[in-house]
């Protein structure tokens, strides 16, 4: 047995009986640590759902060739034209239903698709409304216009 780790012992006896407390805080500050960390990391992968998001301008047109599709341009205030001419929410469902019923080949296919010009400060409700007239007419292909 060591000299100074006798020595040691008798002081800590020594403390303990004159009413002083040894206490060990290297696992105390260990967990504390681990605890920090475990939080810091943690917050990081929050996602802030408020942030704006503006979307970027196509350079370049996709120059493949579609079938008739029908063009509903939607303003931010929810206003929506067919092909130039302006419509309510009945009227468009009729308009793409009776689209989708004229383009229908002879094995039910449809043929037409429905593009969707947006600005884009539209809300994102508006566009998803004509989405689902669409699709409630069966019209599967839908399109996004985009500005240069």
């Amino acid at each position: 047995m060591n000299l100074g780790d006798r020595a040691s012992g008798l002081r800590a006896r020594r403390r303990a009986r004159q009413g002083g407390a040894v206490v060990d805080l290297t696992p105390l500050i260990d967990i504390v640590f681990q605890l920090l960390i475990f939080f810091l990391l943690t917050a990081t992968f929050q996602v802030n759902p408020s942030f704006q998001v503006k979307l970027p301008k196509a350079q370049n047109r996709d120059t493949t060739a579609q079938p008739k599709s029908v063009v509903v341009t939607v303003d931010p205030s929810g206003v929506m034209e067919v092909d130039g001419n302006r419509v309510d929410a009945r009227e468009l469902a009729l308009r793409l239903c009776k689209a989708a019923e004229e383009s229908k080949g002879e094995d039910g296919t449809i043929s037409v698709g429905v593009n969707i010009r947006a600005d884009e400060s539209t809300p994102h409700r508006h566009v998803v409304g004509v989405m689902d007239a669409a699709r409630g007419c069966g019209l599967q292909r839908l399109g996004i216009l985009h500005g240069r």
